[in-house]
């Protein structure tokens, strides 16, 4: 028998799950956030629901899943032009215009240190490209001269997550923190002086 997700209604079912899944979370938060909302939200049976995703953890890491392949595209699409802390600022901006997507990452981010939450591999994977991406840009800039050679590429793009993530946090408890200039002016640290 075929997976319904491969079907043209499968996928359908799916991309309606995985945006009212994220519209439920944003209204009604964690708590209030259940398959049987999520199935009613999208129209999709609640079996339905379930053929696709075996619990409310896994469906919500997908939501997040589907908002980073959005996100890989946009950064592919700036072909290596893009600076990391530019579009982590962008990011973040666009966060603190949707808080619900930065409330439900943060959410699921701690809930993931559990090995065997739905989550876990998500994040492990996610940590792992963003720091990779990151290395690739300074080791290119490092190549053309554009940053200095003696920065040590693993060690900033790690600290430049940590950044992004613990800027994000402090925003999430007080909103007063300037979270996308933050993330420029910390991008800008870690790079040090322009030589």
């Amino acid at each position: 028998m075929a997976n319904r997700s491969s079907t043209p209604k499968g996928r359908a079912q799916r991309d309606r799950a995985l945006a009212a899944a994220f519209e439920v979370f944003a209204r009604e938060g964690e708590r209030g956030t259940s398959l049987r909302a999520i199935a009613r939200e999208s129209g999709v049976s609640l079996t339905g629901l379930m053929h696709h995703f075996a619990s409310k953890d896994e469906l919500l890491t997908e939501v997040l899943r589907s908002t980073d392949e959005r996100a890989a595209l946009r950064w592919d699409a700036l072909a290596g032009d893009a600076d990391p802390g530019e579009f982590m600022a962008q990011a973040m901006a666009a966060n603190v215009a949707d808080p619900a997507r930065a409330r439900l990452y943060v959410h699921l981010a701690a809930a993931a240190l559990d090995p065997g939450h739905p989550a876990h591999a998500y994040f492990r994977e996610r940590f792992g490209r963003f720091r990779a991406a990151v290395r690739g840009h300074l080791e290119a800039r490092q190549a053309d001269g554009a940053v200095d050679a003696g920065l040590d590429a693993d060690f900033t793009a790690a600290a430049f997550l940590a950044l992004v993530e613990g800027a994000q946090l402090q925003w999430l408890n007080d909103p007063s923190v300037d979270v996308p200039q933050l993330v420029r002016r910390g991008w800008r640290a870690l790079l040090g002086p322009v030589s």
